[in-house]
């Protein structure tokens, strides 16, 4: 018996008898194997598989397609096996299981529907990332070959690059959140970007706040724009883009009140970067001196005027004063370059220091979670330690001896 490949078993037999003989003779198995139902195919000692499953085609239409995977050298048991649970995804699930799209296509439609939905700063963040890093390694590639083994590898070229571990948590952030979306839309069964090992984030430049010395000889080196900019900031604990957002209509000086209601970024305004942005912020008689003062030399003050803007009423470019006012002074005070973060964390540090609450300082810099107050923002002031083990010393002091002139501790304690 001579046996063909084929989707049917044929067997072709050479009749010797009657008058046929010489002539080829065939006939269909008795049992036809069902469309779709699997294969098993075996080459010496090894063993492969055939089986269909849904794919979703490179031009977005859906169609069954065949597969097939060479298993090795296993038994046909375990072949059975492997053939079984592919069968069973692709009868189980009704949606494709995997797409031939190419990741440039998906990541175009994830930037048209999906990116406009976060904030501006956001959408420019991601752009980049997707552009410049993103496109170039994986453009090309159907979305189903993008495993999560080779992700790792893009990680790890990433690091001997010498990118830092933050810059690659954020590309990595951006391809998770397309991938995300494959998911979402049933190009993929799973995200392969999650369970990916990614370096320890560490702190490039230390964190550091002023302290109140050094506060006041950078307000003094300050042009009075700087100054009112600077000491503003540093006693309301503002976002720099809802400083630069602020409207005069926003400061109500009779009740002392200053109201966030946007946020600024390359000129876009849009509303603070979270829900508990939008808040009210008490201010004190030092903050009301800030803004008083630069009332009266400033060009406009119209209620629906920006603070700080330019001569023409637009928005000022946060890095350009930082560049041309702020980083010169602290050069001339020998003071690392402070920035709006810098100004922000001495807002929430010296809160610290003087014993307020933390769950009124998240709520005063428009944090829904107190531990980003006390683990971001909150720094420990130069003499805090020290004060710290003092009055402890002091207490300690006290229970042990008791008071100056008091006589016997034990007594004291009994």
């Amino acid at each position: 018996m001579i046996r063909f490949p084929g989707p049917d078993k044929i067997d072709v037999r050479l009749n010797h008898e009657g008058p046929t003989r010489g002539k080829v003779v065939s006939r269909m198995a008795q049992r036809k194997r069902q469309y779709g139902s699997g294969c098993l195919i075996e080459k010496g000692k090894e063993w492969a598989i055939r089986w269909r499953e849904l794919e979703i085609a490179p031009d977005g239409t859906t169609k069954r397609v065949l597969r097939y995977e060479r298993l090795g050298p296993i038994s046909r048991r375990q072949a059975s096996e492997v053939l079984a649970q592919k069968m069973a995804a692709a009868s189980g699930n009704k949606a494709p299981t995997r797409s031939r799209v190419t990741f440039r296509t998906l990541a175009s439609e994830w930037e048209a529907t999906v990116l406009p939905m976060y904030k501006h700063s956001t959408q420019k963040h991601r752009r980049f990332m997707l552009k410049k890093h993103l496109l170039p390694r994986f453009g090309d590639k159907a979305v189903c070959e993008i495993t999560r083994q080779e992700i790792q590898v893009y990680v790890a070229h990433l690091t001997q690059e010498g990118y830092a571990p933050k810059s690659i948590d954020h590309i990595h952030d951006v391809l998770s959140a397309v991938l995300r979306t494959a998911v979402k839309w049933g190009h993929l069964q799973e995200n392969p970007a999650r369970g990916v090992d990614l370096p320890k984030l560490k702190t490039v430049r230390p964190k550091w706040a002023l302290t109140p010395q050094q506060a006041a000889a950078l307000l003094e080196k300050l042009s009075p724009l700087g100054r009112a900019m600077v000491g503003l900031a540093i006693l309301s604990g503002l976002r720099r883009g809802e400083l630069f957002a602020l409207r005069w209509q926003d400061i109500d000086e009779g009740s002392r009140l200053l109201t966030v209601r946007e946020a600024v970024y390359d000129t876009t305004f849009d509303t603070p970067k979270t829900e508990a942005g939008l808040r009210q912020i008490p201010l004190s008689e030092a903050a009301l001196r800030f803004i008083g003062e630069w009332k009266e030399r400033a060009i406009k003050s119209e209620p629906d005027a920006l603070v700080f803007s330019t001569r023409t009423g637009k928005s000022i470019s946060p890095n350009n004063v930082l560049r041309r006012s702020i980083f010169p002074a602290c050069e001339a005070l020998e003071l690392p370059h402070a920035t709006w973060l810098t100004f922000r964390r001495t807002y929430s540090s010296w809160s610290h220091d003087k014993g307020v609450p933390g769950k009124v300082v998240a709520q005063l810099m428009g944090h829904a979670n107190v531990d980003t107050t006390l683990n971001v923002y909150t720094q420990v002031l130069d003499g805090a330690m020290r004060t710290a083990v003092d009055r402890i010393g002091d207490e300690l002091f006290t229970i042990v001896h008791g008071p100056a002139g008091s006589g016997d501790a034990t007594a004291q304690i009994s």
